[in-house]
């Protein structure tokens, strides 16, 4: 039976914008073998193509703006879904005024910055543009990543999201992001809407990796869960196992 891995990015094979040579070989020797690699992101498929573009990581598909896009290996859109309008003016109108934040949002084309408190790069998310706030209403928008610096704050600016946007949005935490999407959108979704879809009527045998809380949904569709030694312990207890690595992971697949 074909087997399909689907990674998250950042905590997983990328590692301050870089993967390993170890990762990335085994990577490659996975599609070689005629197996599927499928990145499954809290990232937009721009700052996925500039993450991923310069580390020479070749894919079949993209999950991406958790969930909420597929894209084929060469970027080429699938499927998307879009917040709702005002969602993103609202999200904006709440947060002013709270510090050590960072709003952005993003388009299929472009990561705008709409509101810094911060003053900071994170390198997850690094190339963005700024975006006047009355020029909202000319794009579309799918997701809202806002970075909080404070880890204590997170819960407190999730809540202030999710009282005033209701029921049309999905937050996830991840490591260093809160990030806003469609409603009914997730990571799990994602890859359910893929293999459903373009992958539909394939027998395909699927394991999941990723570090953070965002990925427990991709872990609950996939037939095997797979998690990092760094991964919080809900994380890590969703999982069947732990792996020291992806190219960890696909060694033992590929000699089992």
């Amino acid at each position: 039976m074909r087997k399909l891995i689907a990674t998250d990015l950042d905590g997983t094979i990328l590692f301050d914008r870089q993967v390993s040579p170890e990762d990335l070989a085994a990577m490659e020797r996975w599609r070689r073998a005629g197996h599927l690699l499928v990145v499954d992101t809290g990232k937009s498929v721009f700052a996925t193509k500039d993450a991923l573009g310069p580390c020479g990581v070749s894919f079949d598909y993209a999950v991406a703006f958790t969930g909420a896009v597929l894209t084929d290996g060469d970027y080429r859109l699938l499927s998307a879904r879009y917040l709702p309008d005002g969602v993103v003016q609202e999200i904006v109108s709440h947060l002013t005024g709270i510090s050590g934040i960072t709003v952005f949002a993003t388009t299929l084309e472009t990561d705008y910055v709409l509101l810094n408190t911060l003053e900071d790069v994170s390198s997850i998310l690094r190339v963005f543009s700024p975006l006047a706030l009355t020029e909202v209403v000319d794009h579309r928008f799918i997701g809202v990543p806002v970075r909080v610096a404070d880890d204590a704050e997170n819960d407190r600016v999730a809540q202030v999201i999710t009282e005033c946007c209701g029921s049309g949005i999905e937050l996830y935490r991840n490591q260093d992001f809160l990030d806003v999407v469609p409603a009914g959108c997730s990571k799990g979704q994602g890859l359910t809407d893929l293999l459903a879809g373009p992958l539909a009527g394939q027998e395909v045998e699927t394991w999941s990796v990723g570090d953070s809380w965002n990925d427990l949904s991709m872990h609950a569709v996939a037939d095997h869960g797979i998690a990092l030694p760094w991964s919080p312990p809900q994380v890590v207890a969703a999982c069947e196992r732990v792996v020291p690595s992806v190219a960890a992971l696909i060694d033992s697949l590929l000699e089992g």
